[in-house]
């Protein structure tokens, strides 16, 4: 007995035009069918198979590759995408393109990484230019992650920080007495 809630090819067309990101079996969740039978309306109202290399969502994940926060294997570089890591990747092994951009993406944030020309100071939380930060092999960029003006560029007082640390630890004083007793 075929469902109800199932749309004919007309409507199914018009809502998958709506949203054509969205996987198959939500909407066979939301039809109260198989995937299967999503799958052939989406080929019967003419829309390109879901597999098809989309050189838009392609381009997408080579700009997160690129800006260095995000990496190939993370899953959260696909997360708010219609592919995941798995699909990505058979199509960059399909196109020679998207591997080199994949590729050079890569080479671009680990340069970035390494030769920074700006950096975030850890204590004021500010953007300055490298020059700003001491040479420390501590770290992989090879600059400390406070700038040259540490501790002067923060606003937090010492002395508000001492008095809290004391707070803190009369209170865990207090808490190891109750738990004693």
């Amino acid at each position: 007995m075929p469902s109800r809630r199932l749309p004919s090819v007309e409507e199914a067309y018009e809502l998958f035009k709506k949203d054509p990101y969205k996987r198959l079996s939500e909407w066979a969740k939301e039809w109260d069918c198989s995937h299967e039978r999503v799958r052939q309306l989406r080929d019967q109202a003419g829309f390109p198979k879901i597999s098809e290399i989309d050189y838009k969502i392609s381009r997408k994940v080579v700009e997160r590759i690129r800006s260095g926060e995000y990496t190939l294997t993370r899953r959260i570089t696909y997360a708010d995408l219609p592919i995941g890591y798995e699909k990505f990747v058979s199509w960059y092994e399909e196109d020679p393109a998207i591997y080199l951009a994949v590729l050079e993406a890569q080479q671009w944030a680990y340069n970035q990484k390494m030769n920074p020309t700006e950096k975030v100071c850890e204590g004021c939380k500010e953007k300055k230019p490298i020059d700003q930060y001491k040479r420390s092999a501590k770290y992989i960029d090879g600059y400390s992650k406070y700038c040259k003006d540490y501790p002067d560029c923060t606003n937090i007082d010492i002395k508000e920080k001492l008095n809290n640390l004391e707070d803190m630890r009369s209170r865990l004083d207090k808490l190891r007495k109750s738990l004693d007793t």
